[in-house]
């Protein structure tokens, strides 16, 4: 490519192309001319370069912030130019300066995009494993039919069972088999197309009636979920297992047990039902388990030290984490919280 053509597409790139040429001319000059044939002459040499070398660098910088500056100021007066402009036509549309263009739409949430169906089904998509739940589309209510929860369960008398961030339902899959119909099970699943696949797995085990998945953030939608599900001094048994651990400092705050979620879950837990956590990391155990030992009026710890932790899983079924983890003969970190009778009020 030629430096004109290179030009009249990019200033900057004319500029850089321009110095470097002049940087490999002034070091075959010194070349020529302070051949190395002596130490001496060597060092001098290599001086004359580095010095030349400085000099393009330098000259290039400035270059490059003259430009930055010049384009800046034009990229101003443009969108001051296209507000004023994009000002006239909407007021030109209707009295009050808004036009059709600008009437918010319906935004569908993450869980419902038909195009996550499409996806779960192709062979090759993948599934993230981590999201950030923080994140403005994931800050939306899951979308539900009108007659949910009564279309997935047949008996609403029964108990329930909620496990929080269930993955794709190995575990409530495996529980539901283990123990049929004497709960009603329920998993919640922040990833969509991970939970769609959850989903899958009920009719393909023959436990449609007593078990389902639901895609949402349980930070954002478990009151509303257990209040439509008619949970209250129903929900008997709470698993959080296995949580992203979300390790860097700045994304503590997306970790699902948060003191919001342990009061949620007051309000809708009987007295004498259990919640059971378990983790990989100990870290993050402990953590969550500090969370429900900050509402002692609501959830007892039922080993007094907070370093010890219980050897065996409650509930006598593993979940796929978990059986990875102690096939390696890593440790697994578990706590086990009984609800107090103490009555916690709604919002």
């Amino acid at each position: 490519m030629s430096l004109g053509s290179t030009a009249s597409n990019n200033p900057r790139t004319s500029v850089v192309t321009l110095l470097h040429f002049i940087m490999w001319s002034c070091a075959i000059m010194a070349a020529r001319a302070f051949r190395p044939s002596t130490v001496k002459t060597a060092t001098t040499t290599r001086s004359l370069w580095r010095s030349a070398n400085r000099q393009v660098i330098h000259q290039a910088r400035t270059s490059s912030r003259l430009f930055s500056a010049q384009s800046q100021q034009g990229v101003n007066v443009d969108m001051e130019s296209q507000v004023t402009i994009g000002s006239a036509d909407a007021s030109s549309k209707d009295g009050e300066g808004t036009s059709k263009e600008e009437t918010p739409t319906h935004r569908v949430s993450p869980w419902n995009d038909p195009r996550v169906e499409e996806r779960s089904k192709s062979k090759t998509s993948r599934c993230r494993q981590h999201v950030n739940p923080l994140s403005r589309r994931f800050q939306m209510n899951t979308e539900l039919p009108e007659d949910w929860p009564h279309n997935v369960f047949d008996d609403m008398s029964r108990p329930m069972f909620l496990d929080i961030g269930c993955a794709r339902g190995g575990f409530l899959v495996d529980v539901a088999t283990k123990y049929p119909r004497k709960y009603n099970y329920m998993g919640l699943e922040i990833r969509p197309i991970v939970v769609r696949h959850a989903q899958d797995r009920v009719s393909k085990h023959g436990l449609d009636g007593f078990l389902t998945f639901v895609g949402c953030n349980a930070n954002v939608d478990l009151d509303r979920l257990m209040d439509l599900a008619d949970a209250k001094d129903k929900l008997q048994m709470v698993t959080i297992q296995f949580p992203d651990p979300h390790f860097k400092s700045q994304h503590a705050k997306r970790r699902v047990v948060t003191q919001e979620l342990v009061t949620t879950l007051a309000r809708y837990m009987p007295e004498g039902s259990t919640v059971f956590l378990q983790s990989d990391i100990q870290s993050v155990l402990d953590e969550m388990r500090e969370s429900f030992r900050m509402q002692p009026e609501f959830f007892c710890d039922e080993l007094e030290s907070t370093e010890e932790y219980h050897d065996n899983n409650l509930i006598g079924v593993p979940t796929e984490r978990e059986i990875s983890v102690l096939k390696r003969d890593l440790p697994v970190f578990r706590a086990v919280f009984k609800r107090t009778a103490a009555v916690a009020v709604g919002n």
